[in-house]
């Protein structure tokens, strides 16, 4: 099985990424693939319909393979700072560049961080971006805050709080039991 995590945040080395890659460690226990897709490494430009607005060949090929691993995960988790009690811009805007195709179906994830008060309210409207995508936003979801999270020496974070270390594994089990009895297989 393969999943994709998609991290929307705008920050390189972001406490989004790190939770995204502490669960990619709990994936791991489950065997899975799992990657992330990380859009401050990785950036997409606006959806544009029009054509009008330039794009170079980089963002191109960002945008083709990102599209090409949504299709391909059989689960997704997306992850996103809270900016002004919602998701990212830069998250809405990978949303924009899928359809219901990539995402029917699918469990769904949600995870993210709030560098101020402590909110889930972008999990939430991320809930219901699922919803119309016809995904699965599976019950468990994680709201971190960055004092969940400690440096090591080189800067990096890392998640370093007991109760959200096993909320992801709940979280992530969760998902895997979803994944492996799909009772919407027949409606993709």
């Amino acid at each position: 099985m393969k999943g994709l995590i998609i991290v929307g945040s705008a920050k390189v080395g972001s406490h989004t990424n790190a939770l995204a890659k502490y669960l990619v460690g709990q994936f791991d226990t489950h065997d899975l693939d799992v990657d992330i897709y990380d859009l401050a490494e990785r950036p997409l430009n606006q959806l544009d319909f029009s054509g009008t607005t330039p794009s170079i060949d980089e963002i191109k090929t960002n945008i083709k393979d990102f599209q090409e691993k949504v299709m391909a995960a059989d689960f997704l988790v997306l992850g996103t700072p809270n900016y002004h009690g919602s998701y990212s811009g830069i998250l809405k805007n990978a949303l924009d560049h899928i359809n219901m195709d990539y995402v029917k179906m699918k469990p769904v994830g949600l995870i993210g961080n709030s560098g101020g008060i402590v909110s889930s309210e972008p999990l939430s409207h991320l809930r219901v971006i699922v919803r119309s995508l016809l995904g699965i936003a599976v019950p468990t979801q994680i709201a971190t805050h960055d004092s969940d999270y400690s440096k090591l020496d080189d800067g990096t974070l890392y998640l370093d709080d007991d109760q959200f270390q096993l909320r992801a594994k709940l979280f992530v089990d969760q998902i895997v039991s979803f994944v492996n009895n799909s009772p919407y297989e027949h409606l993709k």
